[in-house]
């Protein structure tokens, strides 16, 4: 699956690039397509992998609500990652997380694509509200979250936990 911005291409994993990035192999990313630095996979997507290829083979491919690469479009270079934590649940729920490579921060590149994924995920009748979590210190992913539309929903000692409410009418959206 693919999705495109005015700079990005937002890219759903496949079994070859997880494979490929849980052995930090940069070779067989480039082979893949895709420039790459020792960035990319940062530590806690790295940390995710084995569940997002678990993910992938239960659903026997994906539907989306996994994880996404970000691609600068100009390049073909990975400039970090997006996704959700899997298929929403019988509230019409998914979690988003988001990160950027740090030599690609602050260039806007996760609110661009955080938008153009929320839209997608909106554009499915199952999903109705969309979350995020972080801690209370990360400046960066507060500001982008109160920017995307979200509002703090609750916390507890560690996290902030994030909504996003799309009011759906009829067969639109409406915020």
């Amino acid at each position: 699956m693919k999705l495109q911005t005015n700079r990005l291409i937002l890219k759903t994993l496949d079994l070859n690039l997880i494979e490929a990035a849980a052995q930090r192999d940069i070779g067989a990313i480039e082979a893949l397509g895709y420039k790459t630095s020792d960035e990319w996979p940062g530590p806690d997507f790295f940390e995710a992998l084995p569940y997002f290829r678990e993910l992938l083979i239960k659903n026997n491919g994906t539907r989306g609500f996994d994880s996404w690469i970000i691609v600068e479009k100009d390049t073909q270079e990975i400039v970090g990652g997006i996704g959700f934590l899997g298929d929403p649940d019988q509230n019409g729920m998914i979690e988003i997380g988001f990160a950027t490579n740090e030599s690609h921060r602050r260039k806007g590149y996760c609110y661009e694509a955080a938008q153009k994924l929320i839209e997608w995920s909106l554009n499915h009748e199952e999903v109705q509200i969309v979350t995020a979590r972080c801690v209370p210190d990360n400046i960066s992913s507060k500001n982008l979250l109160l920017k995307l539309g979200f509002q703090i929903d609750h916390k507890d000692e560690e996290l902030l936990y994030w909504k996003y409410e799309m009011k759906k009418v009829g067969g639109g959206q409406q915020k």
